[in-house]
Formats: C-alpha cells, sequence, structure tokens
C-alpha cells in the first residue's frame, strides 16, 4: 500500500523530476548553423548548374535526409522536451518549399545566381526557423 505524500512531499517529489530543458550545446548550434549553410550552397548550386535527373533526385533525397536526421536527433535526444506543433509545421513547411529548388534542379533548367539563391532560400529559412524554435530554450 502506497502512502499518501503532503504537500511538502509532493512539492518535493516534484522538484525531483529530470526536467526536460537541457539546452543546446555550442557545438549543436555551430553544426546547426553548418547544416543550414550545407543546405543552402548546395541547392543552390545544383539550381545553378545542369545535373543529370539521377543527381537531382540525390540531391533532393540529402537535403530531405538533411531535415529528418536533425528531427531524428532531437527526438532522440535525452532530456529535450517535445517537438511544439509550431516545430512540427516549420520542418513541414521546409520539406514541401523543397519543390522550390527542386523544379530546377529536377527539369534540368538551370537558373540565375539569385534565382537559385532565392529559391533555395525558402527551405533554408524553413530549417533555421526549426533549429532557432527548438533551441529557444
Amino acid at each position: 500500500m502506497e502512502r499518501e505524500l503532503d504537500a511538502a512531499g509532493q512539492l518535493g517529489f516534484i522538484d525531483g523530476a529530470p526536467k526536460l530543458n537541457k539546452p543546446a550545446g555550442a557545438g549543436e548550434r555551430v553544426l546547426g548553423v553548418a547544416s543550414a549553410a550545407a543546405l543552402l550552397s548546395g541547392l543552390a548550386v545544383a539550381s545553378t548548374h545542369s545535373t543529370p535527373a539521377a543527381l537531382g533526385v540525390l540531391t533532393l533525397l540529402a537535403a530531405v535526409a538533411l531535415m529528418m536526421g536533425w528531427y531524428w536527433f532531437h527526438l532522440s535526444a535525452t532530456r529535450r522536451r517535445p517537438h511544439s506543433t509550431a516545430e512540427n509545421a516549420t520542418l513541414v513547411f521546409a520539406t514541401v518549399m523543397l519543390g522550390a529548388p527542386g523544379s530546377k534542379i529536377l527539369w534540368d533548367s538551370p537558373a540565375p545566381l539569385a534565382a537559385a539563391l532565392t529559391a533555395a532560400a525558402l527551405p533554408t529559412a524553413g530549417f533555421l526557423i526549426y533549429l532557432v524554435l527548438r533551441w529557444r530554450r
């Protein structure tokens, strides 16, 4: 039979629970910014050059794998809070926005550098917003 705790005992029990707000370390933040830079530059370079369809598909799969890798990392990291609706929505937005540079990459129609950077900035911005939302606490 369990013993009922008084108010002070209940508060002490709550204080002993693990905290789910472990902050991101400096290495994780640097790696996240480097991942966003790699995403932007990779998509922009692939958009400005004539690439075969197979290489274009691999480029887009690598971009999706990068974003999903960070998502799964945050899911499996210990002492981290669960994903919020806003975080999930920004990552879905970033994944869907891969269609902007993807249309130039898959259909082998190279874009000028400014247009390629603009198209690549859409999924990259969504990915950066996701990372910032994860790191805000």
